[in-house]
């Protein structure tokens, strides 16, 4: 009883199956990455006053396309839901007519103790003319991540843009919170 394996033979149909399930992963990888990426619609501008922002839409996201006036403000939201119900992320832009004269941080505070959460990060970020200051705040114990940036701006108005994302995926909502930001266009009239 002599037998023999050709080893060459074996070895190339394990290096075949490994290859085949690399391609296989990439494969996954890619379509992932296409459906979940970060869609944004076409500037909606809010004219009387020279502001434009583009919201999430397209890939599960779900924009109002046009800002809304109520109680002294203009808003623009957008949504993500996977399935019909409850949103698991949403996107709010807020033009604020008359804002309160209090700083960015005390902002943060008030925010976080409203959710009842911490500031885990503050940070800044400069578009054109307008400083945009933001806080990244945490619910304990709840997978909530809440970014708020606000910014100052002429004539006692300030601009305020919040992303909730209820899947604990804080850098999914800082990821979208800054595309928002860098779509926004201001000019004073």
């Amino acid at each position: 009883m002599d037998k023999t394996y050709d080893i060459r033979k074996i070895g190339g149909d394990k290096i075949a199956l490994l290859g085949l399930f690399i391609v296989a992963l990439l494969i996954a990888r890619i379509i992932v990455v296409s459906k979940s990426a970060l869609v944004l619609s076409e500037p909606i501008k809010l004219t009387q006053v020279g502001l434009s922002v583009s919201m999430p839409a397209g890939n599960g996201w779900k924009s109002e396309k046009q800002w809304k006036y109520h109680e002294n403000s203009f808003s623009l939201s957008s949504g993500f839901a996977l399935g019909p119900g409850r949103p698991t992320a949403w996107a709010r832009c807020r033009y604020l007519l008359a804002a309160e004269t209090t700083t960015p941080q005390m902002r943060f505070e008030q925010m976080a103790s409203e959710i009842e959460g911490q500031i885990v990060k503050i940070d800044w970020m400069q578009i054109d003319t307008l400083t945009f200051d933001w806080a990244l705040i945490e619910k304990p114990q709840t997978p909530l991540s809440f970014i708020f940036g606000t910014a100052k701006l002429p004539n006692n108005h300030q601009l305020d843009i919040e992303v909730h994302q209820i899947m604990g995926d804080a850098e999914m909502a800082e990821r979208t919170f800054k595309r928002i930001v860098k779509t926004l266009s201001f000019k004073d009239n």
